[in-house]
């Protein structure tokens, strides 16, 4: 099942075979993983390396480590997994338009689901946001950024999908890595877009679907025009 881990990088052999195992289905969620010395002898390595391996897929939430019981694959391992190297594929060279993209087929469906599941209490968050995004004025700073975004991610919360919010975080935090690219986007096309998403919330709150939905794809195509 296992090789002898490569010399040359032993901790970090022993953590993408075991990531590997349980991508596969070798080992299964909750299932009780071999002990230290087992594994030492598998892999054929110190204990300490194998120490390392496991304190670290700990820390990734892919392990659980049970006292007087052992250590387990965590419940939800495959899911962090995969929230692992989704966020490590968005810091290789995607680029923007791509990510846009993504952004409009996840951001339409988030406008059906928030229409859907939320109430007129969590519409008033948005509507806070917004608020606040006119206070900034025609400040444009990194700042005044924070808002803008915000009124995307309340949404995707109210929405009520936790893996759809941690996908769209995923995406906002390469956008936040290239915010430069931001501050030059004339003032007056954030005024656009503020006034869209002013536009959008009245359309949620009358939850008319169909029109939410297509403002949201308008808002976000005009998006990726400006910022390309």
């Amino acid at each position: 099942m296992f090789k002898p881990a490569n010399k040359s990088t032993l901790y970090e052999d022993v953590l993408h075979q075991i990531l590997d195992a349980v991508k596969s289905g070798k080992w299964h969620p909750g299932e009780k993983i071999p002990g230290e010395i087992a594994l030492a002898e598998k892999f054929q390595v110190s204990r300490n390396c194998i120490r390392e391996a496991l304190k670290a897929l700990s820390i990734l939430n892919i392990l659980e480590a049970k006292p007087g019981q052992g250590t387990f694959i965590a419940e939800d391992a495959l899911q962090q997994i995969i929230n692992r190297e989704l966020t490590e594929h968005l810091s290789e060279n995607v680029s923007i338009i791509e990510l846009m993209e993504i952004r409009i087929l996840l951001e339409t469906q988030i406008i059906r689901w928030a229409i859907e599941r939320g109430t007129d209490e969590e519409f008033e968050r948005l509507k806070s946001v917004i608020d606040e995004e006119r206070r900034f004025g025609r400040e444009l700073s990194e700042s005044s950024l924070k808002p803008r975004a915000e009124f995307h991610r309340i949404l995707a919360e109210i929405a009520g999908n936790s893996l759809a919010v941690k996908f769209l975080n995923s995406i906002r935090g390469e956008f936040d890595a290239q915010r430069t690219r931001y501050l030059h986007i004339p003032i007056e096309t954030w005024e656009d877009m503020m006034n869209e998403h002013e536009q959008i919330l009245e359309l949620i709150v009358r939850r008319d679907s169909a029109k939410a939905i297509e403002e949201m794809e308008n808002h976000l195509k005009r998006m990726k025009i400006v910022i390309k």
